[in-house]
């Protein structure tokens, strides 16, 4: 039954409901029946997800997105002139575009409160490793030495993003300047402490594969979502 309360007791009615559907701005819709078997209980690995020729949409990319017959070729190699190229360049990545809530789940401002709640703990816990690793008491006052790879607010940021599954330790290492490895000991850290703040953070739909990939998604030029849409 259709939300007008009109019954669909066959495929024609279902039909005939479909290409009805109209709007003031003049949608037209055209629907067939398809009358293929397909068998059920197939399973889609994340990877396959992964590799499939998707660009998101800015809004809510998790349930907007084009589907392309194959993969869109990079604006830089088509034959372009250069202004067009420059203006087709994805947005540079930087921490605060990584901090959007589309990619992190949350808020900025819950994101930069969970980084406060969570910094002290963290730097205990930095301590305590530190330690392990020398086998004695720091000789040299707090701050003083080799700095950190990541801070405490990259460790919550970068563990976000691999909890949301977006992208692989490779390209977060990428992301981040530094290596995969630095990432997943950042996660193994972090990850315990958000779950000790009752943290719980939902996987995303969205994967990504390349610093472009993400870059294009998170473009703040208008232009380019209403022309995706």
């Amino acid at each position: 039954m259709n939300w007008r309360g009109r019954p669909l007791t066959s495929h024609e009615v279902m039909l005939q409901t479909i290409t009805a559907t109209t709007s003031r701005t003049g949608l037209t819709v055209h629907a067939e029946l398809d009358s293929g078997e397909y068998p059920t209980g197939i399973r889609v690995s994340d990877d396959e997800i992964a590799a499939l020729p998707i660009t998101r949409h800015r809004f809510h990319g998790d349930w907007n997105y084009t589907l392309h017959p194959q993969p869109p070729m990079d604006a830089t190699t088509t034959d372009s002139t250069p202004d067009e190229a420059l203006a087709n360049r994805p947005t540079r990545l930087t921490r605060r575009s990584l901090q959007d809530p589309e990619p992190t789940g949350m808020t900025r401002r819950q994101l930069s409160e969970l980084t406060d709640s969570l910094t002290p703990a963290m730097e205990v816990q930095r301590e305590q490793v530190l330690r392990t690793r020398r086998g004695h008491e720091r000789l040299v006052a707090p701050g003083a030495g080799a700095k950190a790879k990541l801070t405490s607010a990259d460790r919550v940021l970068v563990t976000l993003l691999h909890l949301r599954k977006l992208a692989t330790m490779d390209l977060l290492g990428q992301l981040f300047n530094t290596t995969a490895m630095t990432i997943s000991r950042a996660v193994k850290d972090t990850r315990p402490l958000l779950e000790a703040h009752g943290v719980h953070v939902p996987a995303s739909t969205a994967r990504f594969l390349t610093r472009d990939d993400l870059a294009r998604f998170l473009d703040p030029d208008k232009t380019k979502i209403e022309a995706t849409s």
